[in-house]
């Protein structure tokens, strides 16, 4: 069995900006539904949207894992244990290698895609996992990023027993773009408590099973628990930057607006009436309480520094500052960072708390119904997003 350990172990916080560093990398929580309508997103609004998942995965993991061989000295054969070590405790699934093939057992992915379609799917959908392993399979050859090119031949998802990649000597050109953190100027904020806050939810959310999935409790009718992962954000800020400015913005923007809406009722509503939630969230007295609650929480999972200057029912005024995917686009060049991530999610826990008061149901709420009230939404809000370069924050202002 191979050793796996709580994905946490990887990770370095700093609290004034609101990150969650692995190996140098910033990282954050994402259910496996989020992962699964942020995929879709990618592949409707882009032509050639499973390419640039991909290149995506290849270029986010490739770095961290490049990192991690540094910093511990790995090579060859002991990287790639390591490799398949770390793959399985960040939730990813259960990687098996031998000389023809490598299997991908469990893979939370794939069975996300059953669980909500409840139909198979014509193509494989392990987009994430097989650019993670030619990012793998790169370093421990020593060869560059997009040297080896992996095909996924079998999926779950198409009703097959197991997912299958075959690694091939195929080059590869990927658009890799030259970002450092180092330069963003973050906006900071002191937080005493915060590492206290994080031991403690360390506590409560599990290291990954054997089967490599970090199952979470979950507070939605018919679903017990989901699957989480814990995936380097760049691979979420590049296929985002890719589908906004290569292919069509405007279903971009709709559709990435839905993947956070969904996201964060899965995620942060969900996790209200878990033992999580109650770490991160404490005891809010009322609706404006319990939003600025959750917002607040997310320097807790690395989305950096989230700030309510307004709240009451009617408006909503946020300040997302250092948030990975504007964070990404400024590195990148983009003059106006966007995130429509951004926005679907203070949507949706406007929503929650204010249309559905789900905080009064303690039996939780139908997960059909809740993503289905995107289009409820859309109709209800007014939303307002500009960026303030000086604060780098995304400045989000909702009406209704």
């Amino acid at each position: 069995m191979k050793a796996v350990r709580h994905s946490l172990d990887f990770a370095e916080f700093d609290p004034a900006i609101g990150k969650a560093l692995v190996f140098g990398y910033p990282y954050a929580y994402r259910s496996a539904f989020l992962n699964q309508y942020f995929e879709e997103a990618i592949k409707s609004s882009h032509p050639k949207g499973p390419d640039v998942l991909y290149d995506a995965s290849l270029f986010a993991n490739y770095r961290v894992l490049r990192a991690a061989g540094r910093s511990m000295g790995l090579k060859g054969e002991e990287f790639l244990d390591f490799a398949e070590s770390f793959f399985m405790s960040m939730g990813y699934g259960n990687v098996q290698v031998s000389r023809k093939d490598i299997k991908l057992v469990a893979s939370p992915i794939a069975h996300t895609y059953l669980y909500v379609h409840r139909t198979p799917s014509e193509t494989p959908v392990c987009n994430f996992q097989r650019g993670f392993i030619s990012a793998s399979l790169s370093i421990a050859l020593d060869s560059p990023p997009g040297s080896l090119f992996t095909e996924e031949v079998e999926c779950v998802a198409m009703q097959d027993p197991v997912c299958r990649m075959i690694p091939k000597v195929q080059p590869h050109h990927i658009d890799f773009p030259d970002v450092s953190y180092s330069d963003i100027p973050y906006y900071r904020v002191e937080d005493p408590t915060f590492m206290d806050k994080v031991q403690f939810l360390k506590r409560v959310i599990p290291s990954a099973d054997d089967t490599g999935n970090i199952q979470i409790p979950s507070s939605y009718h018919g679903l017990k628990r989901a699957a989480y992962m814990y995936m380097p954000t760049d691979y979420f800020s590049y296929a985002t930057w890719k589908a906004l400015t290569e292919g069509d913005r405007d279903t971009a923007d709709l559709m990435l607006k839905f993947t956070g809406y969904v996201g964060f009722l899965m995620t942060f509503v969900s996790l209200y009436y878990t033992p999580i939630g109650k770490i991160a969230y404490g005891n809010p007295d009322t609706p404006e309480d319990l939003f600025s609650a959750i917002i607040g929480s997310m320097k807790y999972w690395g989305m950096g520094i989230w700030r309510v200057e307004e709240v009451r029912e009617g408006q909503a005024v946020v300040y997302v500052h250092n948030f990975y995917e504007n964070d990404f686009q400024r590195l990148v060049g983009v003059e106006e960072p966007y995130s429509p991530y951004v926005v679907g999610g203070i949507m949706a826990i406007l929503y929650a708390v204010y249309e559905m008061r789900f905080y009064l149901n303690e039996e939780g709420f139908d997960i059909g119904e809740a993503i289905r009230s995107y289009d409820n939404a859309l109709e209800k809000f007014e939303a307002h997003s500009q960026f303030n370069r000086t604060l780098n924050a995304q400045v989000v202002d909702i009406r209704w």
